[in-house]
This record gives C-alpha cells, sequence and structure tokens, in this order.
C-alpha cells in the first residue's frame, strides 16, 4: 500500500512540476526577433568563427540586434552582406574577398635540413622544443597542423610544405593561428603578387640554406615603379594596394622568391619583356 501511495505521491508531483513548467516557459518567454531566422538561413552554416561570434547563430543574432555595418559573413563575401544589408535596411562596409596564403616555399627538394625530428606530428610542439629539421629557423616546419584545423580541406601537405587551395578557402583564419611561425597570413583573394619568404636573415645566411630563400638584397624595391615593395624589419613586404600588377620585381629577384600568385594565366608585362629579352639575347 505504501508503495502504491508512493508511487501516487509521485506522480502528482510530476504532474504538478510540469503544469507549472509550461506556465513559467509562457509566461518568461522571450520572443525571438523573426529576422535572426532569416539572416541565419542565409548564412553559409560553416560555423567557422571568423565573424568573431559562435557559429551562424550568434552572427544573425548580432547582426540583426545592433545592425553593425562592420560585421561581415567572411566566407560568404561581399554578395551575402548585401543580401544581409537588405533584409536588415542596413549599409554594409564593402571589404575585398581574402584567402590565406603560407608565405614559404622552403620545401624539402631546395631547403637545407639536418636531423631528425621523432616527436610528437605538430608544428607547435616541434617549434617549442627547437626540433625543426629545416636550418631556415623561419621555414614551414611541414607537420600540417594547419592541415588538421582547416574544416574545408584547403590546405595540402606535400614535399614538407604546406599550400592553400584557394577555390576552397573560406577565409575563416583558423590556420593562422595555428602556424607557430606566423607563416600564413590573409592575403586579397584572386590577383596578386607575393614575396614567397620570410626570413629576417641575412642573404649570406639565407643562401646556405634555401635555395629560395629571400635575400633582402632591395632589387626588388628599387625596381619597383609604384613603391609598393619596402624592407621592414629585415623582410621584403608589398603593399597590395599600391600592386598594380606590373610584375616588374618578378624577373629582378635573383632567388626567384617573388612569383605571381592566381593571375589566372596573365603573363605579367615586366615577366613577358623579361622573356622576350633573353630570347633576343639567345
Amino acid at each position: 500500500m505504501a508503495i502504491v501511495e508512493a508511487t501516487l505521491f509521485l506522480a502528482l508531483l510530476a504532474g504538478l512540476l510540469s503544469v507549472v513548467l509550461v506556465f513559467a516557459s509562457k509566461k518568461f518567454a522571450v520572443e525571438e526577433n523573426p529576422l535572426i531566422a532569416e539572416v541565419e538561413e542565409i548564412l553559409p552554416q560553416y560555423n567557422c568563427g571568423a565573424c568573431g561570434f559562435p557559429g551562424c547563430s550568434g552572427f544573425a543574432q548580432h547582426v540583426v540586434a545592433s545592425r553593425d555595418p562592420n560585421a561581415i559573413c567572411t566566407p560568404g563575401g561581399s554578395d551575402l552582406a548585401k543580401m544581409i544589408a537588405g533584409l536588415l535596411g542596413m549599409e554594409v562596409a564593402e571589404k575585398a574577398a581574402t584567402a590565406a596564403h603560407v608565405f614559404c616555399k622552403g620545401s624539402n627538394s631546395v631547403a637545407l635540413r639536418q636531423g631528425r625530428y621523432l616527436g610528437l606530428q605538430d608544428c607547435v610542439a616541434a617549434d617549442l622544443v627547437t626540433s625543426a629539421t629545416k636550418v631556415c629557423p623561419s621555414g614551414c616546419l611541414g607537420l600540417g597542423s594547419c592541415v588538421k584545423v582547416c574544416d574545408f580541406d584547403a590546405i595540402v601537405l606535400d614535399d614538407g610544405i604546406v599550400y592553400i587551395l584557394e577555390d576552397k578557402c573560406v577565409a575563416c583564419a583558423k590556420c593562422v593561428g595555428t602556424c607557430p611561425r606566423s607563416l600564413i597570413r590573409m592575403v586579397p583573394m584572386g590577383e596578386k603578387v607575393a614575396v614567397e619568404c620570410s626570413t629576417k636573415d641575412k642573404g649570406a645566411t639565407v643562401k646556405k640554406y634555401c635555395e629560395l630563400g629571400c635575400i633582402a638584397c632591395n632589387k626588388c624595391v628599387k625596381t619597383c615603379p609604384e613603391e609598393a615593395i619596402s624592407l621592414v624589419k629585415g623582410a621584403i613586404t608589398i603593399d597590395h594596394d599600391k600592386c598594380v600588377l606590373c610584375g616588374d620585381c618578378i624577373p629582378v629577384c635573383p632567388q626567384g622568391t617573388i612569383l605571381g600568385l592566381e593571375l589566372h594565366g596573365r603573363v605579367l608585362p615586366g615577366v613577358a619583356q623579361a622573356e622576350n629579352a633573353k630570347e633576343v639575347e639567345a
């Protein structure tokens, strides 16, 4: 009898608590702005965090509540930004599309190596114990930590170095923070020219450990008609806002360190002139 009474009591208590919970949920319910669901629906649902918020839902809630013109879904690009602006009746800040790029081309074929690394196959771990097999202190460690964090298969490891597949990159920038040597940076997507080296060592030292290493000879700096190239803290850098893709810097680089990236089959003027000159000499 006691068991039956206890069972009935618990059933009644559960029923009462259910009624209380239903009442509380209706009484204290917070109605969600329907625009949040509309914005979230057109987002790519990568939940990559590139926007700085916890997933697409967090971004949708923020942009609807704040109407922040600088809140951009990086993978969605300008087209998505315009769609969101149309839904919310707001202005958007135009931002150039970007992609990650590895500023090192020191593969196993061109970079000097020494010793063996038998530790954890992780770039951060290898860098912490200074056990890189490449002599260059700024070279790609080639253990693929960035490959592991990329959710879009946009990074491949080949011959001891990683490459970014720009057509798959959604600019989430996870790989940027993963690289312990800061070799991955975001650059304008599409047509651009870049110095494929991050070392700050002197030229004579660089020549000893990498065939493609920048020796900071300043020939590219002197050649650039737009003053888009400069030597900053020992490293050659290119201002993409000033670069007009004349290509004059590429043939004058004695190490072949400056390359035209994603130029869609175009031959830059400076490169074409250099090739023509070689043909004439021949």
